[in-house]
């Protein structure tokens, strides 16, 4: 199940569903009233209006105000049931984690339909509201990735801002370190911890003495990483050892009321091995968390009663199947994109997953930095933020409304028609082929109403400004600005950016120096219009008309340069 948000951009999109709905149940006199009803909501853009999908198909659809459900349309009556309304009113209101359900009717309903709702739960009221409290069997699932797992430490502040607790905890690898960490309710002490590790607090092995800020440095390092875990069957993990010992409390696991599992794998078999660290025995739990850390063979394996155990992620790296099978009705899944076995897990229609995964990068898995993990936390926390309404964006995060993002679009699809005649907003059908495009390199959501905030993230994404910040819009069209005529490198010299992976650096010599990366064709799609300012207006605006037909992402982003450039946006 899919549910989104119905743009006024997107009214023509939905029209033909919409005429076919019918109302269930009896929140307007009519059907022909609820759709026009509906229909009004998205033409005003009041952000009320919602489709629900299952696959590709259209559902239903609803409209929100004040946290109450105010109308519901179906869009095949004939194939619709009342446990699907029902589970779709469970969904989407266990999607935020509200802590009941309220619908607001207007017309009477007859006693068998009455029957219905009292039997799932829903209470009635004299105010004509219908309401049903939530309960609530949360997961947290907690992926492995190494040095990327400070990602995870910033989701976890930004869960316990919003109020979100956990009655089941599921983690591999670095994962199962951090749920560790939370089960036992130390975040000041998770916090401090990484943002002052360093590689050698984890791992034994000599050190390259070159600077890991340059490629060449970080390929040394890497060197003497990879020969010590090749002489000694695994690098050492006593540094890790110890940091479990003094960091972990047996005490404080007793105590917590939250389930936590872990994962491991068996060598030489590699049978996954799932723990209940509640239940096995004291002197033995610190030992199963450093067996899931351990990424043999380039850590040393653990041993445990005569056998040998090695890192979760070789069989389970993002344990959400045990979340379920331990009877979790929500899921909060963190994957840091560490390498491993991501499992295909089938996930019932009626439990609700959020899955929080930066698009960025988060550097090396092995080699940690606390420069890098403190950015890493500040991700994790912004984009869960995001995730819970808080703020908006994608790359970047934004302290902005609906309606200034929304005056960004206007403002510059109204520029780029009065200087160079480009009738985008003529032709819906073209709306919708340019957001298709856009959103293939912008990677979540895109239209006629965001199109201006996407194009500012990817310009600022190409500059690379910095993702850790809260932003209005005005603050980052100012940073843009500032670099693009003082001509800087980076906007602050005095801000480390941490240790940068291999995978990273080559992506940055792909971007700066390949003629067909994306930064290198912006670069000459603005070289070839500067040099176009001569000719005729009519000339140009030709010119530009025709590689709109073919490169529409990429002009649209030169455009929107030019937009702030100018100084149209204030």
């Amino acid at each position: 199940m899919r549910i989104e948000k119905i743009m006024a951009s997107e009214y023509d999109q939905y029209l033909s569903a919409v005429s076919e709905s019918k109302l269930i149940p009896p929140f307007y006199s009519t059907h022909s009233h609820a759709r026009k009803t509906l229909l009004a909501e998205v033409t005003e853009n009041n952000q009320t209006a919602y489709s629900v999908y299952k696959g590709k198909a259209i559902r239903a659809f609803l409209v929100l105000k004040n946290k109450e459900i105010h109308n519901f349309l179906v869009c095949d009556m004939n194939r619709f049931s009342w446990t699907e309304f029902f589970n779709i009113l469970d969904y989407f209101f266990k999607k935020t984690f509200m802590s009941k359900i309220a619908i607001r009717l207007s017309g009477s309903i007859d006693l068998n339909v009455q029957s219905l709702f009292a039997q799932n739960g829903f209470e009635w009221s004299e105010s004509q509201v219908i309401t049903k409290k939530l309960s609530y069997h949360t997961a947290l699932v907690l992926g492995g990735g190494g040095a990327r797992g400070a990602y995870q430490v910033g989701v976890w502040q930004a869960l316990k801002e919003v109020g979100i607790s956990f009655s089941l905890i599921t983690g591999t690898s670095v994962g199962a370190l951090n749920g560790a960490l939370i089960v036992q309710d130390d975040f000041e002490v998770a916090k401090d911890m990484w943002e002052k590790i360093e590689t050698q607090k984890i791992l034994a092995f000599p050190s390259s003495k070159m600077s890991v800020d340059t490629l060449g440095g970080l390929m040394s390092q890497i060197g003497a990483f990879t020969v010590a875990a090749i002489q000694s069957n695994g690098v050492s993990t006593e540094p890790l050892k110890r940091l479990i010992n003094n960091t972990f409390s047996v005490k404080k696991l007793n105590q917590s009321t939250i389930d936590f599992f872990l994962v491991t794998t068996e060598i030489p078999s590699l049978q996954e091995k799932t723990i209940h660290v509640n239940s096995c025995e004291t002197n033995q739990w610190k030992k199963w968390l450093l067996a899931s850390a351990s990424f043999f063979p380039a850590m040393a394996a653990t041993k445990i009663a005569d056998r040998y155990y090695v890192d979760g992620g070789y069989g389970n790296n993002v344990p959400v199947d045990i979340a379920l099978n331990q009877g979790a009705t929500e899921c909060i899944i963190v994957d840091v994109k560490g390498p491993g076995v991501t499992k295909s897990v089938k996930v019932p229609e009626n439990v609700n997953c959020l899955t929080l995964k930066t698009p960025w990068s988060m550097g090396a898995v092995l080699l940690f930095d606390s420069v890098r993990s403190s950015e890493n936390i500040q991700l994790g926390y912004l984009e869960t933020l995001k995730a819970f309404g808080k703020y908006s964006g994608y790359w970047y995060t934004f302290q902005e409304d609906f309606s200034k993002i929304n005056q960004l679009g206007k403002q510059f699809m109204q520029y780029i028609e009065k200087a160079y005649r480009l009738n985008v907003l003529h032709s819906p059908e073209k709306v919708k082929k340019i957001c298709q495009k856009l959103r293939n390199i912008y990677k979540d959501r895109v239209y006629l109403e965001n199109i201006g905030l996407v194009l500012l993230e990817l310009l600022a994404k190409n500059d690379a400004i910095l993702a850790t910040k809260i932003y209005t819009i005005n603050e980052l069209v100012t940073l843009l600005k500032v670099k693009w005529e003082e001509k800087i490198e980076e906007i602050e010299e005095t801000e480390e950016v941490g240790l940068i992976s291999v995978q990273e650096w080559l992506k940055k010599y792909y971007e700066d120096y390949f003629l067909l990366s994306e930064k290198q064709q912006l670069k000459l799609l603005t070289e070839l219009l500067h040099q176009e300012s001569e000719i005729e207006t009519t000339q140009k605006q030709s010119k530009v008309s025709s590689i709109m037909d073919k490169l529409p992402v990429q002009l649209l982003q030169v455009l929107f340069k030019e937009f702030i450039k100018q100084g149209v946006w204030e």
